[in-house]
């Protein structure tokens, strides 16, 4: 909790097919091939059909078009999932640089002298608070916000404590509060806004995003906003 050492309240700025596996073996050790591989499984195993076929009961020119059509199919199934993983990895290495938010109430001052933080509010509310404090709880800075609607909202704050003085670049931390219309009660959730140095792709969990003001990577479901 933080200590209360600030003696003034300043506003603030709120912006609101898998492969098969009857492949040759030399296939498993060459993916870039997999999708011609499987076109000469096909025909291989369609001519043997054909020549084994009964000669009293051949293969009718609608079944043998329904089985082409049937891989086909197939085949453009595996090339539209391909191009839709490539292109989500590309999405996903556009991250790079940007701020995301996440759950924590991390408040990362940078060398230009301003820091965003951001929150979510259950219902509108008459009056919403931020606390600034430093890594041992102590209170720099109270930041007046107002009224804000509910849901998912920013604000900044210019990395002056309440005294006046400039506080060195750093992380923070911060707290919120806000007053419910009428009384009603109203939760804050607070999300730090930290840069996204690198993203991970692959893995069983999925792609991983990398963040910068020593926080853990997260998942891209534990993002609620890009800035």
């Amino acid at each position: 909790m933080l200590s209360s050492q600030a003696s003034s309240v300043m506003p603030a700025t709120v912006t609101s097919l898998p492969n098969g596996d009857q492949l040759p073996k030399s296939a498993q050790n060459n993916q870039a091939t997999n999708a011609q591989l499987n076109e000469n499984n096909f025909f291989q195993l369609l001519t043997a059909q054909l020549e084994n076929q009964d000669p009293l009961n051949p293969m009718s020119a609608s079944d043998f078009a329904a089985e082409l059509a049937q891989f086909s199919t197939a085949i453009g199934v595996q090339q539209l999932q391909s191009t839709q993983q490539s292109y989500g990895n590309l999405q996903l290495s556009g991250l790079v640089g940007k701020n995301v938010a996440v759950a924590g109430n991390a408040l990362v001052l940078g060398s230009g002298g301003t820091a965003t933080g951001a929150y979510n509010l259950s219902g509108p509310a008459s009056a919403v608070t931020v606390t600034v404090g430093d890594a041992q709880g102590n209170l720099l800075q109270v930041l007046n916000l107002g009224p804000q609607q509910a849901g998912t909202q920013s604000f900044t704050w210019n990395g002056l404590a309440a005294d006046g003085s400039t506080l060195p670049a750093g992380t923070y931390q911060f707290g919120i509060a806000a007053a419910g219309v009428k009384g009603a009660n109203v939760t804050a959730t607070a999300y730090s806004v930290v840069p996204v140095t690198g993203v991970t792709l692959g893995g069983s969990n999925g792609p991983t995003v990398d963040l910068g003001a020593g926080l853990a990577p997260v998942g891209m479901s534990d993002i609620q906003q890009v800035f």
